[in-house]
């Protein structure tokens, strides 16, 4: 009995140990850098306006709409391709300015990160991804929340209203995600004069 209990375990470790050697070889690292001043409002490859506060990314190739889990230092977020570039040799990944921000990529500016495949975000009206930036015909999408670096896929509702305190190293970009809504909206209900000046404390309504 004891000879078939260590079998059925060494089985179990070795399948275990499996699973994380190959969650380990899906993530790639990439030399990635953001976007954000000067750009808001311009068209992005998928037809939205681009949105420095979104979660989004800009990629050479992936089809629009890839989710992609990206990790820097120790923090990690979801990510929506919905642009095309960097077009500077070498870099991979150029990230939105609210990503950014959340990782701490800003102060770096470029930096290695790592990135595994996360899902798609289906566009209104697009058909199929294809490849290119053609296979979108949509204008209009909901990107993923994030919660700590963690998506919640699993269509639970937001609480609706409330009040969020500020912690020590809390962004306004990163607390919009966590709550599920944006930094705008924040900064109207709280009269907040600079989003990139909040203090531990101070209480958000939402």
């Amino acid at each position: 009995m004891s000879r078939i209990f260590g079998v059925l375990l060494l089985g179990l470790t070795l399948w275990a140990f499996a699973g994380i050697f190959a969650d380990r070889a899906e993530a790639e690292t990439a030399l990635a850098s953001w976007y954000g001043p000067g750009f808001e409002g311009n068209p992005t490859a998928s037809g939205e306006p681009y949105n420095p506060y979104a979660f989004t990314a800009a990629h050479k190739t992936l089809p629009l709409g890839t989710q992609l889990e990206v990790s820097y230092n120790g923090r990690s977020v979801i990510v929506t391709v919905n642009d095309r570039g960097p077009y500077i040799p070498g870099r991979e990944l150029d990230l939105s300015q609210a990503a950014a921000e959340y990782l701490g990529l800003t102060q770096a500016g470029v930096d290695y990160v790592t990135y595994n495949y996360a899902g798609d975000v289906a566009y209104a009206g697009d058909v199929s991804y294809g490849g290119g930036a053609g296979g979108y015909s949509g204008s209009s999408y909901s990107a993923p929340q994030t919660a700590q670096g963690v998506a919640s896929y699993g269509g639970q509702a937001q609480p609706e209203g409330g009040v969020y305190v500020v912690q020590p190293g809390d962004t306004l970009y990163g607390i919009a995600q966590e709550l599920g809504t944006t930094v705008d909206s924040l900064v109207a209900a709280n009269g907040v004069a600079d989003p990139d000046l909040i203090m531990p404390g101070q209480e958000l309504r939402y």
